[in-house]
């Protein structure tokens, strides 16, 4: 069994006092028998799962999977993980979207069975090599063009050759970088003049040009394969080429991809640690859970509404704000417009919140906490002279803001 987190002390102190030790907590919990079984046996066996009636018949990997989420109690509810996986996120009428609870569509959407081909091309930072190579090539041909008795006898026209070659040079470098991400496949590749100039220029094979199904089959093929034609023809660019662009990439599924078990394993971790946090103090789980899963929430590519109505969809999203913000307990009954009208309002005046992103601002975030600890810690105490406990509780808090 896991260990029993350490927080002596409820409310403020209490979380003041985690914050200080999550660290070595955290590792002691993630390191204890079940927990290393568990994870070791899912970054061992995840990558092999093709379909999602494979994940639910693995009960390992399906309680690992869906506690990863927050979901570990629906372990035996294999009928609707099936449907949510099976679904997906994607079509408005999918089922893990109709359940209004965020986890369903945070679980569909990561693991998801659909093959897709990542290209290297298609990656942040791919260009920079490519560019770099291609600006080489392109400056050392000028500088051996200007080098020739023409231009040598010429200053005026060699100016004016350097001048254009540079600046078609830096357009094409331009269209490179904004456009490679864009390809999918080897045709798309073939067919774009500029980008096949940059590429075979900074592989060394401009030559190669106009030989289109020879480079056709040399990308398609790769370089993997001893018998491979490039490998066949023995040319080092080609080769190169072939390796750096990946063409002959295997389409896989999110689980198989490298960083995925990683992921879902971090993802874990922090939530059974959180659990445990949470059966200690309900209240300072709440705010652990908050902590971690409103930055991503906030950074989300979606409408200001739509953030506000995942908070609704979310039970401990909206624990935290309707506690922090004082909420009566029949907010809930009203039309579901009104209620984001009503947060979006409150979080304003009340925490300085203009846009949700702000909510990635720790001293933002804090706030939310701190209010969350403080109501609740009052609410909990109603009969012990809550007055004298907000005191103490703000006292606390030294000189940290609010």
């Amino acid at each position: 069994m896991p260990i029993t987190p350490m927080i002596p002390g409820s409310g403020l102190i209490g979380w003041q006092v985690l914050q200080k030790t999550m660290d070595n907590q955290r590792s002691a919990f993630n390191a204890s028998a079940d927990m290393a079984r568990d994870t070791a046996y899912f970054r061992e066996k995840i990558g092999s799962i093709s379909s999602s009636d494979e994940l639910i018949e693995d009960r390992t990997l399906l309680r690992v999977a869906l506690s990863a989420f927050g979901l570990g109690e629906e372990v035996n509810s294999t009928y609707l993980v099936k449907r949510v996986l099976a679904e997906g996120a994607k079509d408005d009428d999918a089922l893990a979207k109709k359940l209004n609870d965020s986890r369903y569509v945070a679980l569909a959407s990561a693991f998801n069975f659909e093959e897709t081909t990542e290209f290297p091309f298609q990656k942040d930072g791919f260009s920079a090599d490519i560019v770099a190579a291609y600006d080489a090539k392109i400056r050392s041909d000028l500088e051996t063009l200007l080098e020739t008795e023409e231009y040598v006898n010429n200053p005026l026209a060699a100016a004016t050759l350097e001048a254009a070659a540079i600046e078609a040079m830096e357009t094409t470098k331009t269209y490179f970088e904004e456009n490679i991400g864009a390809i999918t496949s080897v045709d798309d590749f073939l067919n774009d003049d500029d980008i096949l100039k940059v590429a075979l220029s900074a592989f060394g094979v401009e030559d190669r040009t106009n030989s289109k199904n020879l480079l056709k089959r040399v990308l398609e093929e790769g370089a993997d394969n001893p018998a491979s034609l490039a490998n066949i023809l023995g040319d080092r660019g080609l080769i190169k080429l072939t390796k750096a662009f990946g063409f002959d990439t295997e389409p896989v599924t999110s689980i198989q991809k490298e960083d995925f078990a990683d992921t879902i394993i971090d993802n874990y971790e922090w939530q059974l640690f959180a659990e445990a946090v949470d059966n200690v103090n309900p209240a300072i789980g709440t705010a652990l859970s908050f902590q971690r899963e409103a930055p991503a929430l906030a950074g989300l590519d979606a409408s200001e509404n739509t953030k506000w109505y995942n908070v609704l969809g979310n039970s401990m999203m909206r624990d935290v704000f309707e506690t922090a913000l004082g909420l009566p307990n029949g907010f809930s009954q009203i039309d579901i417009d009104k209620q984001v009208e009503m947060m979006k309002e409150k979080s304003k005046s009340r925490f300085g919140i203009n846009s949700f992103e702000d909510i990635k601002d720790e001293e933002v975030r804090n706030k939310l906490i701190y209010s969350y600890l403080l109501q609740t810690d009052i609410s909990s105490n109603a009969g012990f002279g809550s007055n004298q406990i907000a005191l103490t509780l703000l006292s606390s808090m030294g000189n940290r803001s609010f």
